[in-house]
């Protein structure tokens, strides 16, 4: 019926035109939790979506073989994890569930939640969890039933034990995916399949790699432990992960796959000696302290350059914080000016400034150029921890990503030095991933901590208190925060008052 096709065409259009992410948020709370909606995308991905008054009708997007908002579990044995996740304040409301044996060769458990309000499309906020195999505990936690007691069945212990093997299998295996990932961005595999799937045999042909070994590959960047690529019969497609690779995608993280699956993948190696005796693994590996190795390898500069402006943060900084009233920012260490870039698209009216070492400042030119706002940005060549150096008069200063590379007594100096350039109504913002005072909360910034243990000399992650504590120390007090994406977080400070 037309009403039929209506319905359809909109449900077409309405799942080819989000990602995973995006249409997993619209049917969740609109106030829940950042972290909540990337739990679900990390651990699922989006399997289909009811229309209004249309029979069930099973089918795939052409070209989108993964878009279909049901959301079914890449790694069953996370079930529990999930569960839980959804089940913090803020998230939506548990809405039945059950198992069902005829669905899949061992069945599936599917929980439900829904969410007061509307999506978009004038639907219900409702979503299901669909985990193959039979999840008993987890479902009866859902339903609010009692679980098991102390002495579990046979049953149960089996099923545990499966699960927890298959976790630690699968992180003991993470490698061999970082660099599976890795050598499908060198290869250009993303790009060949931007515009429609390939078979193995035409993916050789334009790579020159022999089919069968391509072909392994090929299968293995598939399994849901990657992700990065589905099968389509004979072809290949790239999943919404797969497309975050691809040079033209918005915040592509090609040059971040292939700066943690090349130099931070060797470094890792080198954890124990970090760890143990306090050595420092980058220099172990290469010989050079970080930054005076990139200064002598224009190529590995360029690379970690472009991976550190693939900061999938960077658009949403200038919805967080109004700086509607501002006329002008200074980015201090703002490397190749990509955030600054954002916020000039932003804001028509908004001048820039940007402070950063001498041989980082032509790419941030060059950058800015690039994107039509070279004419309203100075900068900057110097060090960030003269004051001297330090644009004076801005606005508002943002130190991004910055504290986090250096001791305190760095971070302290960086911070009196825009204090000394600031006037006394500016802004500061302060953006970096915030280490939780809970271990187990699942923010990355405590496994990023661990990076900066080991490819970095001095620095580390912090906590919200320890950067309140910094700031004091250099004349600064933090009035506010917002949470954008991926755990990053904006503290806002100004130059505090005297007592």
């Amino acid at each position: 019926m037309e009403d039929d096709r209506r319905r359809i065409r909109r449900g077409h259009d309405y799942l080819i035109t989000r990602s995973d992410a995006e249409a997993i948020s619209e049917v969740l709370p609109p106030d829940a939790p950042a972290e909540m909606v990337e739990a679900v995308a990390a651990n699922c991905t989006v399997d289909q979506a009811g229309l209004p008054a249309v029979k069930v009708i099973h089918g795939q997007l052409p070209g989108h073989s993964t878009r279909g908002v049901e959301v079914r579990l890449t790694d069953p044995a996370r079930l529990e994890e999930l569960r839980r996740a959804l089940s913090r304040p803020g998230g939506p409301h548990p809405d039945g569930g059950g198992y069902n044996p005829a669905q899949g060769e061992d069945g599936v458990t599917v929980l439900r939640f829904r969410a007061d309000g509307f999506t978009p499309m004038g639907r219900p906020r409702r979503l299901e969890v669909i985990a193959p195999g039979r999840h008993t505990e987890a479902l009866l936690r859902h339903l609010n039933q009692p679980a098991p007691g102390p002495e579990p069945t046979p049953e149960f212990e089996a099923e545990a034990e499966t699960g927890d093997d298959r976790r630690l299998l699968r992180r003991l295996t993470g490698a061999w995916g970082v660099q599976a990932i890795r050598v499908m961005v060198e290869l250009d595999i993303p790009d060949q399949l931007a515009e429609h799937p390939l078979t193995c045999k035409e993916l050789a042909a334009r790579t020159g790699i022999d089919a069968d070994r391509l072909n392994r590959l090929l299968r293995a960047l598939c399994h849901p432990w990657i992700g990065a690529l589905t099968s389509t019969g004979d072809a290949f497609a790239l999943t919404g992960l797969g497309r975050r690779l691809t040079s033209t995608a918005p915040g592509s993280m090609r040059h971040i796959a292939q700066l943690y699956g090349g130099l931070f993948y060797r470094t890792f190696g080198e954890l124990a000696g970090a760890i143990k005796d306090g050595a420092q693994p980058f220099e172990t590996v290469f010989g050079q302290r970080p930054f005076d190795y990139f200064d002598d390898h224009p190529q590995e500069r360029r690379l970690f350059a472009r991976a550190m402006a693939e900061g999938a943060f960077f658009p949403d900084v200038a919805a967080a914080v109004d700086l509607s009233g501002a006329r002008t920012v200074a980015d201090i260490g703002g490397g190749n000016g990509e955030l600054l870039a954002h916020l000039c698209d932003a804001y028509p009216n908004l001048k820039g400034a940007l402070l950063d070492r001498p041989e980082v400042i032509e790419t941030a030119r060059d950058n800015l150029e690039a994107r039509g706002h070279l004419n309203r940005c100075t900068l900057h060549p110097g060090s960030f921890t003269n004051g001297r150096d330090v644009p004076a008069g801005a606005d508002v200063y943002i130190v991004a990503r910055v504290l986090h590379d250096w001791d305190d007594q760095t971070c302290v100096s960086i911070l009196r030095a825009v204090r000394e350039a600031a006037t006394a109504g500016c802004t500061l913002l302060i953006i970096e991933r915030l280490l939780p005072d809970d271990p187990g909360d699942s923010s990355v910034s405590t496994l990023w901590d661990l990076n900066m243990l080991v490819n970095n000399v001095g620095g580390r992650e912090r906590t919200r208190g320890h950067y309140r504590r910094l700031l004091a120390e250099a004349g600064f007090q933090a009035v506010g925060e917002k949470t954008l994406r991926l755990d990053v977080s904006v503290i806002i400070a100004a130059p505090a008052r005297p007592s």
